[in-house]
């Protein structure tokens, strides 16, 4: 019998998976033969959360030349560098013909979306879906003719040792497992089974004919229980909360228009929700838009250095330096030099001393000493 992989998941990570195996099999196994099965409800490449059937609302939050399925000289690996175009460059190449178009049917829309994107712009994730699509299929392309890859668009519902030191895998529906050598799972974002918190916010809300919806991928969830009108408590403030706000607002109908100022402003539908948001951390977490150092950088690190941490060592006895006593004072004015170290150089406005002045008084400051505390308050 042919030696057998099962790679449960074949989104972004299981098409790694393949990429690799593309990449190191001739040295690690030969010639010799191999099937590989790929089980997932949901096509290959992008999977699930990238899958092309979302959303264009959806978007990505990196932007496309920082995302890759390829290696290059900065992984640190074993097996060789196959270096392959990030979601930019692959636009790119899309833009200027010497590329095939995505093997989705990309439609008018998508199409205006790749060829205007940009290496610092941010890609919807049916255009990553695309990407990850032709990358998989580079992929595939890329394994040697003794590799057979078979689809099985189910997800896998059990597994299972058996006495002859193999492995059965069974997709959803079928009567006959899949005989392995070796599973995989490569499942990325996972659900996950109601805790006692919210078994009883689902059975409070079914008390008092209110709706609960439990976490979940927010593309997934069946939002159309959130009326028009009806307050909506939500909880956390992170990119679920991102895909929310956006489904039910330009989702239903809302758009945003740009003012006589340059700000945008919002024209709701009617059909929108009132959400109510908050979270432990209590603000919603920074854009990332725009980040980048304006101008130099200051020197980093500065006073949290590897001479530093050996001293440390050195001196600390058995137990080593302790964290809280030794080592959170100085990541403390390290993390302060580069946020003054930027706020000076790019907001002058909103300072009231040079450079120069507060980096010498603030070096010889004491970590986190009422001294540091009066010049920050001083200067800012």
């Amino acid at each position: 019998m042919t030696p057998a992989l099962v790679v449960v998941g074949a989104g972004p990570r299981g098409t790694g998976v393949l990429e690799r195996i593309a990449a190191n099999l001739a040295e690690v196994y030969g010639d010799h033969p191999l099937d590989i099965h790929l089980v997932d409800p949901h096509p290959p490449g992008g999977g699930r959360i990238w899958r092309h059937d979302q959303s264009p609302l959806l978007w990505m939050n990196s932007h496309a030349e920082d995302v890759t399925l390829f290696t290059d000289d900065t992984v640190e690996m074993a097996g060789p560098v196959t270096p392959g175009p990030d979601l930019a460059a692959w636009a790119a190449a899309y833009r200027e013909s010497t590329l095939p178009p995505p093997a989705v049917a990309a439609g008018p829309e998508l199409d205006a979306e790749i060829r205007g994107l940009t290496p610092a712009g941010f890609a919807s994730r049916r255009l990553q879906s695309a990407y990850l699509g032709w990358v998989h299929a580079r992929v595939r392309a890329a394994l040697p003719p003794q590799v057979t890859v078979h689809e099985h668009r189910r997800a896998a519902v059990r597994v299972e040792g058996a006495p002859d030191g193999l492995q059965r895998v069974w997709p959803a529906g079928s009567d006959t497992p899949l005989t392995a050598d070796a599973v995989l799972f490569t499942l990325g974002h996972l659900d996950t089974e109601p805790d006692d918190e919210q078994r009883a916010l689902t059975a409070f809300a079914a008390r008092h004919g209110l709706t609960h919806l439990p976490p979940a991928y927010t593309a997934d969830s069946d939002l159309s229980a959130l009326a028009p009108g009806a307050p909506v408590l939500v909880r956390g403030l992170g990119l679920a909360f991102v895909d929310l706000m956006v489904l039910v607002t330009e989702g239903r109908g809302g758009r945003y228009t740009t003012g006589a100022d340059g700000r945008l402003v919002y024209h709701p539908s009617g059909a929108e929700p009132v959400l109510y948001a908050g979270s432990r951390r209590g603000v919603p977490y920074r854009s990332k838009i725009g980040y980048g150092w304006q101008g130099d950088p200051p020197p980093l690190p500065r006073f949290l250095t590897a001479e530093v941490v050996d001293a440390l060592h050195a001196t600390a006895g058995p137990g080593g330096p302790d964290f809280t006593r030794d080592l959170w004072p100085l990541i403390d004015k390290e993390l302060g030099w580069a946020h003054y170290h930027r706020l000076f150089t790019t907001r002058p406005g909103a300072t009231r001393i040079a450079w120069d002045d507060f980096a010498e008084k603030y070096a010889a400051a004491a970590p986190l000493s009422e001294e540091l505390r009066t010049l920050v308050a001083t200067a800012v």
